[in-house]
């Protein structure tokens, strides 16, 4: 490893256990064991070192996302946001601070990591509609719409899990529930082939748990 690609590393780690504001240039190259000078050479403050993370984290998501839809079939959604999954817990400094969201570039990339995960649904959509495997949209609007719920549902599920470690469950059960219900009866029961039908009666709590908690209004 060079000595730029371990900076990039060890950086990245350093900031995940300790924050990305904590660390002064001095502690990183200690950590790094490097000397300031050495550091600074690469990357003179540690907004450029920010940048040069950012940049790269985008490049693992494109490598990621291009394996990930090399086929199409169902398994292109869960593969794609498990990319994602993969990247918060590698970067995990960046978006679990808030005051990385506040960056420019920051937001800029995840935005661009959005747009592309909602157009590979929406293209996953329009396939699994010409293959008749799920109904033609409803309503103008509403795939889109199913599309960026699922995209929100992914990316804050990580998030949910640090305020809650015990949450049981997965994020697929969530995509699943959502997109169930837009499948044709074809779709239906390539999914209950697929899964088995015990499996879709198990996606989450039914609403008839909550009916004795619900108040008369």
């Amino acid at each position: 490893m060079n000595t730029k690609d371990k900076i990039l590393t060890t950086s990245r780690l350093y900031f995940n256990q300790q924050g990305y504001g904590s660390p002064t240039l001095y502690e990183l190259s200690q950590e790094i064991g490097i000397s300031r000078g050495n550091l600074t050479y690469y990357f003179k403050t540690k907004e450029e070192l920010l940048e040069a993370l950012v940049q790269q984290m985008w490049q693992e998501y494109q490598a990621g996302q291009i394996k990930a839809t090399q086929f199409p079939s169902w398994n292109i959604i869960k593969k794609s946001i498990r990319v994602l999954h993969e990247l918060q817990e590698a970067y995990a400094f960046i978006f679990f601070d808030q005051q990385i969201f506040q960056q420019p570039s920051v937001q800029e990339i995840l935005q661009k990591i959005e747009s592309d995960s909602i157009k590979t649904q929406m293209s996953m959509f329009s396939f699994s509609i010409q293959i008749g495997n799920m109904k033609k949209e409803p309503t103008p609007g509403n795939y889109h719409n199913i599309c960026k719920a699922i995209w929100m549902s992914a990316f804050y599920w990580q998030v949910s899990k640090k305020y809650q470690p015990e949450r049981t469950g997965n994020w697929e059960d969530i995509m699943w529930s959502l997109l169930y219900p837009h499948f044709t009866q074809k779709g239906r029961d390539a999914f209950v082939a697929r899964f088995g039908s015990a499996y879709v009666t198990s996606l989450g709590i039914p609403l008839e748990t909550f009916e004795k908690d619900v108040v008369d209004f």
